[in-house]
Order: C-alpha cells, then sequence, then structure tokens
C-alpha cells in the first residue's frame, strides 16, 4: 500500500562540509514507497536500490524506539539494530556507517525521513469518523451459528471436554469451505492460524489426519501451526506480520491462560492479550480457555471461564462446551451453550458427537434432550421444550422433570406462551406450538 503525499521531493542538504562562502548543493531523493506489513513498516527507494525496515516500534519517554534493518538490492542485508528515531545523533552514527557500506546513495535524507514517517505512523492510530445512525443488518457468522466474525469468540469447558479437537474440526471447516453437523457451516473459506500454548505439532497433525479421514478429504490447505511459548501481547507484532502476510482469515489461541502470562486471573494481562487479539481484526478470533475447580464440579447451570472478567466482558460471543459424564465407549457426547452475546439474542444450545473409529475421527448432531447430565446446563426454557416435545404436560409434570419451582415454571411457560413457542392445551396442561 502506497501512502499518500510520500512521493514528494525532497531537497535536504547532503551534509558534507563546505566553506561558508560556497553554497551547499541539495540532495534531490523521490519520496520512498511505504508498505506495511503487520506492524513492520517498510521505505523502498528504487532508483536507489535501497529499503528501509523498521519493526516493533514502541513509544518512550525520550521517543520513538525500533528495530532498523538496511537491505541493498546489489549487497542484502547491510545493517540490523535497534534506534531512537527522533535521536539526531543516533541517526548521524548510522549514516556514517551506511556510507562505508554504500558510499553512493544519500542515506541522510532517506533515513531521516523513514525515521519521521516511522514516529507519524506509530502515532496517527486510527482516524476519526463521525457515528451517525446506521442498522447495521444481519448479524455475520464466519461459521453459522458459533462463531461471529471479525470479533472475538470464547469456547469454554473442563479439560478433556473437546475443546481442542472443535477448534481444530472449525479450522478445517473454514480453510476448506466443508460443513459441520448441527448447522455449523462455514460462510467462506479462509486461511486459518493455530497458535497453540498447551499441545504440540504431531498430536495437531494426528488430529487433523483423523477428522480428514472422518470427513472423507485427504488435505486441509490453508491451516497454518505455530506453537507459542511467549504471552501473545509480547508476540503480537510478529503474529500481525504472518497474519497480513499469509491473508489469515481466522485465528486461534490454545488457550487463553498461557496467552495471558503471569496472572491470568487479573485485569491487565487479560486486557493486553484481548486488545492484542482485538488487533488482529478484520481475522475472526477463536480463544479456548478452561474452567475454574469449582465450575468443573459444577453439576448444573452455565459457568464462567476461569481468569479475569475481562476475558468474557471483552469477547463479543461466548460459548460453553461441556462433555456428557455418561459417555461410554467410541463416543464422545458434547454440549455447546451460548452464555454471552453483545448483539442479538442467545442462540439455543447445540449438541455434537465425536465418535473415533479405527483412527478416524467423526462428527455428527446430538439431541441434548438424550443426555440428561447435560441437558441440566441447558436454560429452563429450553428444557421445559424439551420436556414438552414427547407430549402436553401438566405444570406437576414439568415441575418434576426439570428440578425447578412451580412459580418459575409457570412463569416461564407463560413467556414462551407469548413468544408463540407453546400453548395451553387444558386449564393445566401445556404443551408445543406445532
Amino acid at each position: 500500500m502506497t501512502h499518500a503525499g510520500l512521493a514528494e521531493t525532497l531537497s535536504i542538504d547532503a551534509g558534507r562540509a563546505a566553506p561558508r562562502s560556497e553554497p551547499r548543493a541539495p540532495v534531490t531523493v523521490d519520496g520512498p514507497t511505504v508498505t506495511r506489513v503487520g506492524d513492520e513498516l517498510i521505505f523502498e527507494w528504487p532508483q536507489q536500490g535501497v529499503s528501509l525496515s523498521f519493526g516493533h516500534l514502541r513509544e518512550a519517554s525520550e521517543g520513538v524506539h525500533g528495530e532498523i534493518v538496511v537491505t541493498s538490492s546489489v549487497l542484502g542485508e547491510v545493517h540490523w539494530s535497534r534506534i531512537n528515531l527522533a535521536s539526531t545523533p543516533a541517526r548521524e552514527g548510522l549514516v556514517k556507517k551506511l556510507e562505508k557500506a554504500l558510499p553512493a546513495a544519500p542515506w541522510r535524507p532517506m533515513l531521516d525521513k523513514a525515521c519521521r514517517l516511522a514516529a507519524i505512523a506509530l502515532r496517527v492510530g486510527e482516524p476519526l469518523v463521525p457515528l451517525v445512525p446506521q442498522f447495521a443488518g444481519a448479524t455475520r457468522h464466519l461459521v453459522g451459528k458459533l462463531l461471529l466474525a471479525e470479533e472475538t469468540n470464547v469456547l469454554f469447558g473442563d479439560g478433556g471436554g473437546g475443546k481442542s479437537l472443535l477448534a481444530l474440526a472449525l479450522a478445517v471447516s473454514v480453510a476448506t469451505g466443508l460443513d459441520l453437523p448441527a448447522g455449523l457451516r462455514p460462510s467462506a473459506p479462509a486461511p486459518v492460524l493455530y497458535l497453540d500454548y498447551e499441545s504440540c505439532l504431531e498430536e495437531h497433525q494426528d488430529r487433523l489426519a483423523g477428522l480428514l479421514a472422518g470427513l472423507g478429504r485427504e488435505s486441509a490447505p490453508g491451516i497454518f501451526y505455530r506453537p507459542m511459548a511467549r504471552a501473545l501481547a509480547d508476540d503480537t507484532a510478529t503474529l500481525r506480520a504472518e497474519i497480513s502476510r499469509h491473508n489469515i482469515g481466522f485465528v486461534i489461541v490454545d488457550s487463553y491462560g498461557p496467552a495471558c502470562g503471569a496472572e491470568p486471573e487479573t485485569a491487565d494481562p487479560a486486557i493486553r492479550m484481548m486488545n492484542a487479539l482485538r488487533s488482529f481484526a478484520p481475522a475472526t478470533r477463536l480463544v479456548i480457555a478452561h474452567v475454574s475447580k469449582a465450575s468443573a464440579e459444577q453439576r448444573s447451570g452455565p459457568s464462567r471461564p476461569y481468569g479475569s472478567v475481562y476475558v468474557t466482558n471483552l469477547a463479543r460471543s461466548v460459548w460453553e462446551v461441556r462433555r456428557s459424564e455418561d459417555d461410554g465407549g467410541a463416543d464422545l457426547n458434547l454440549g455447546l451453550f451460548h452464555r454471552k452475546v453483545n448483539r442479538g439474542r442467545l442462540l439455543a444450545p447445540l449438541g455434537l458427537k465425536v465418535t473415533f473409529d479405527e483412527g478416524a475421527i467423526f462428527l455428527g448432531s446430538q439431541d441434548l434432550g438424550q443426555q440428561p447430565d447435560l441437558l441440566q446446563r441447558a436454560s429452563l426454557a429450553f428444557r421445559l421444550q424439551k420436556a414438552l416435545a414427547v407430549g402436553a404436560r401438566s405444570v406437576a409434570d414439568l415441575v418434576e422433570d426439570t428440578g425447578a419451582g412451580k412459580d418459575t415454571v409457570t412463569r416461564t411457560l407463560r413467556r414462551l406462551r407469548g413468544s408463540g413457542k407453546v400453548i395451553t392445551v387444558e386449564p393445566d396442561r401445556w404443551g408445543l406450538k406445532a
């Protein structure tokens, strides 16, 4: 991307010592082309065959600091160092070094211009835009129901609950355009980046082979993998460059705790991590998170991701995944429960069945009504509708089935009747609306 206004001609003194009585000849240098790759800024002068690249730019009390790489089309990389962009002595010292490598290049005007533009680019931020009333239209999903497009999504649950396997299945769906069960349909194929803090390449490749075998595919090009060890916020510049370079449309972070770094239960590291994720836009983001010991032992109702409240507050959509405790054999029965959304209404729970068969991994839909322990984690409204699916029931029967109080059941039934989902069959009997 060439920035407007950078093609102007610079007339800057070359700086060679000359008698005061003689005018110093100006050096004319065409403005550079500027390319941004993630957070890296690359200034190129094709006529001189020179490029200056700035990365890891940071504002400090004494000015803007960053790493600079100087490359020549003839000699290749000729210099790399860290520099204070606003420091005249630092720039002069670098000019002297570069003049020894390529004496003919007008280093002083090129370096001054690049440092100035790099500092401006770091400080300018996003432009101000007028806020006007305008309806956003239908909610956009990268994968229908589960992943809001271009937003940060969270999938949380207990260890061993199928979160990473489901995340990899979503990666396959997005990369290939293949539909998954339970209405999980990708809107459009896009390259995927899997950032892994917990496992290893071999394990994910094994899971990928199993998923593809179950889906009848041999390959899923467009899925990139990177093992992670540093906090996500400390790796943002490098990751943004890779996301830009590979045109990544979907980023998976597995998982929240190590991605935060130290003290994930406190606000600062959680906010830094979520802000780092936000900077990956327009790529859609999915964060996998765990639950606390107390939440893991909870037998009914919703739980929350482990860590700071900001992992929920700063996400735009949050789903809880639970594994049935009645699992047996080769099947893994999962319930997915929508716990938070910023726009629109919470969606109905989803059921998935994962079957492992001779190396292949098969995904299928699951009726949560057949999994009592998973059904207990759904809302009362959902459980009442499941109970009424077999036929009309009395309030007393529904109280016994759901374990909720009579008044609560009655209020919920009336609310469902108001929304057109149930009807009164007899004075004390209710049924689903046909």
